[in-house]
Formats: C-alpha cells, structure tokens, sequence
C-alpha cells in the first residue's frame, strides 16, 4: 500500500487544536489533562497516570534529538502530534479515547517540509521487540525509534501495517506555522469547525 497523503489530528472543538500539553506550565497542563480525563467517554489507560506529563516530556526530548541526528530541522521544542492517515479501528483507535463531539483535521503531507516532521511506530511511547516466531509486541519505553519520511515504506513493508491495520503510525510536527496557514485558511470563514458527530 502506497503511503499515506495526509497527517490526522484528532481534537476537541474547544481547544487550541495544535498545542501540546507540555507547551504548558506543568501545573496547567496538568488540570487540563484531568479535564480531558473526564469528559472523554472511554478509559485512557497510561494519559490517565499521575507520571504521564513527565514521562511525554522525556520521549519529547529524545524525539528531537533524534530528529536532529538524522538531519532533520525542527524549529519548535514540543512537537504536534497525528497520525498518518486516519486511524486505525478497534482496539487501538484514537478515537475510542475522546469525547465523541471530537473533529478532526485533515493536513496534506504536500504543505509540509519533512525536514520539521518525525514518525513512529507505534506511537512514540512505545517501541517494537520482534519474537523468534514473527510476533511482534508493544512495550512502553522513553526511547523510541523514529522515522524520517522517505523510511516509511520499508517501515510499512516491515511490519505489514496495512494488510492488518491495528497500529497507527504516529507523526510528530516540529513547526506549527503551516498548520495554523491551513487550519485558518480552511475553516476561519466559517466560525467554527465541524464535529465528526455532526457529520454523522
């Protein structure tokens, strides 16, 4: 299967949909998680930890220099985080873990420089251990491996992602410039963006 065009961002109506938690005092960003918590309909397994925001702010760390090790150029110190494409259902669906009034915001890879944009597989909480059988599991870690753009079909080939969709793959935007340009060019006239629900 061919890569993906666009990059997902799942999002509630009522929030700045490209900032971060950790762009954030600790505190704040803290009360903000909680209220996330609450109003979403689902559990929320390990963002619902007390060590959840130290635990993102390490994995962030890591994901920027790794970024940088590869070539890439960032411009921004917390990245956005979507997927690419839209995600999986079951299981691992994000949208399983948000309230359902959520939108959702479409960005062409094309307005993008993959120079500011880093991906992981899974998300970038977690990394892959390959068993002597072929399986393949999940396990937390603040080390990810991350993905430049032109890796991704190996990646795809690798792990098969398509053929059994259960994992996204997760992009990390390291410049939130050209996502406001789209996100105001595309919805701003209207007022307000619309939920997935009302398009239901």
């Amino acid at each position: 299967m061919k890569i993906p065009t666009y990059l997902t961002r799942y999002t509630h109506p009522d929030d700045d949909p490209f900032v971060s938690l950790n762009d954030l005092p600790f505190e704040e960003a803290n009360t903000i998680k909680k209220a996330h918590i609450k109003r979403n309909l689902s559990k929320c397994g390990f963002y619902a930890q007390d060590e959840y925001l130290v635990h993102r702010r390490h994995i962030e760390q890591w994901l920027l220099q790794q970024l940088r090790k590869k070539g890439g150029t960032p411009k921004e110190t917390v990245p956005v985080y979507m997927t690419l494409g839209s995600s999986p259902e079951g299981k691992f669906d994000i949208r399983q873990n948000m309230h359902r009034h959520r939108i959702e915001i479409i960005i062409p890879l094309a307005e993008l420089d993959m120079n500011t944009v880093s991906f992981t597989y899974p998300d970038c909480m977690y990394k892959l251990i390959e068993g002597h059988n072929g399986t393949v599991t999940g396990v937390r870690t603040n080390t990810p491996r991350i993905y430049r753009y032109h890796e991704l079909d190996d990646v795809i080939s690798r792990y098969r992602i398509y053929e059994q969709y259960t994992h996204y793959i997760e992009a990390q935007i390291w410049d939130r410039e050209p996502l406001y340009r789209l996100w105001k060019r595309k919805h701003a006239p209207q007022g307000r963006m619309q939920s997935t629900h009302e398009k239901q």
